[in-house]
């Protein structure tokens, strides 16, 4: 993940729009960075931002095109840099880039249904609950950042992205058409800050350009909740391609897919299945996933993971009439299941209520 080093320097006197007025010193790690550009030349060619560091840059990608460097020349269909939009920049090693040139005040956006992915414009970071106006609230779904992402559900805001960080990248998921300015930092919170709270998790996967982000509404193992000691790991064709540990309701996990580049083959492909792993220095232990656990690029989805299969509410690696009679007695309140991890088991369809509709349905996976 790029590790954005700022060195902005501002004038108190009037000056013009050629002068410089700041400069971004943007440290790349080897691989995809998702970045944006709150400072920029006249001249916002990538010819002309990027000479420098021509011989370490593979591609860039931005919301809808492209460009990759053959033989030293630019080839694709994105020609410049914009204030408002935000950039996979893909490099072969360690790369330092510094961008001189003049700020620009903060944009509109139109943001269309579906995924957007555009800058955060300011110098200061912010938190997300700060930086949106109340009106986003109904009209977006989540944010997804670098190997991070917050989910806005009924109010609130989950997931291990927690502020907006100047000159990053971050893909918008939207459910209407909405134009959208951020709201301005509080001056006195301008220091620069990374907010990361998954940097002691030790990291075995590549990032790519294309990730899907699983929710974890509900995790249970042997009739408790995971604690912060269990990390949850993510794979597709037996190859770990994310992971968090565990941090309580809407733990967010990022599932990368295989983009073409080196580092993620074999990683997720659109609509593959998932599996779930979770790990700790006592146990391993396979998850079964309620919910949707198909990959999809730049998907968010909500799920639940048990190490015990639904229906099997006594916990004795078999789904039959004794699971039928449990669900009975809550019931009719003859012997109230008390167990958190097997409430979830007896509830079948999920909707938070024990009925006859779950018996029917337990019913069904017996005979299935």
């Amino acid at each position: 993940m790029a590790i954005i080093l700022y060195i902005l320097f501002f004038y108190s006197s009037m000056i013009s729009a050629n002068e410089i007025t700041g400069n971004n010193i943007y440290y790349f790690p080897p691989g995809p960075n998702l970045v944006s550009f709150n400072i920029l030349p006249d001249d916002a060619s990538i010819n002309n931002i990027f000479s420098n560091i021509n011989n370490n840059l593979v591609s860039i990608i931005s919301e809808g095109e492209i460009s990759h460097q053959v033989n030293n020349q630019w080839v694709g269909s994105l020609n410049s840099i914009e204030y408002n939009k935000g950039y996979w920049i893909i490099t072969s090693a360690v790369t330092v880039l510094d961008v001189q040139g003049n700020a620009e005040p903060s944009p509109t956006y139109v943001l269309y249904p579906g995924a957007n992915l555009i800058s955060y414009p300011h110098h200061a970071s912010q938190t997300i609950e700060d930086a949106m106006p109340f009106y986003m609230y109904n009209n977006l779904h989540a944010i997804i950042g670098q190997n991070s992402a917050a989910l806005l559900h009924e109010g609130e805001v989950f997931g291990t992205l927690s502020h907006f960080e100047p000159n990053k990248g971050y893909w918008f998921l939207m459910n209407e058409l909405t134009p959208f300015e951020y709201n301005m930092p509080i001056e006195a919170h301008e220091e620069n800050t990374s907010y990361r709270d998954y940097d002691d998790f030790d990291i075995t996967y590549n990032q790519s350009t294309m990730q899907s982000a699983f929710f974890i509404k509900e995790a249970y193992y042997n009739g408790q909740i995971l604690n912060g000691n269990d990390n949850i790991l993510i794979y597709c064709n037996d190859i770990n391609v994310g992971g968090r540990h565990w941090s309580g309701i809407m733990t967010d996990v990022i599932a990368m897919g295989n983009d073409g580049y080196i580092g993620t083959e074999n990683y997720c492909e659109d609509m593959q299945n998932i599996s779930i792993l979770i790990d700790n220095e006592n146990r391993t232990s396979t998850m079964h996933i309620i919910g949707n656990n198909n990959w999809t690029n730049n998907q968010v989805s909500i799920i639940s993971i048990s190490n015990i299969p639904l229906g099997d509410i006594n916990f004795n690696d078999t789904i039959n009439v004794t699971d039928i009679i449990i669900i009975i007695d809550h019931i009719i309140e003859n012997n109230i299941i008390a167990n958190d991890h097997k409430l979830f088991l007896a509830d079948i369809n999920s909707d938070n209520t024990i009925n006859i509709t779950d018996i029917i349905l337990l019913i069904d996976l017996i005979i299935e």
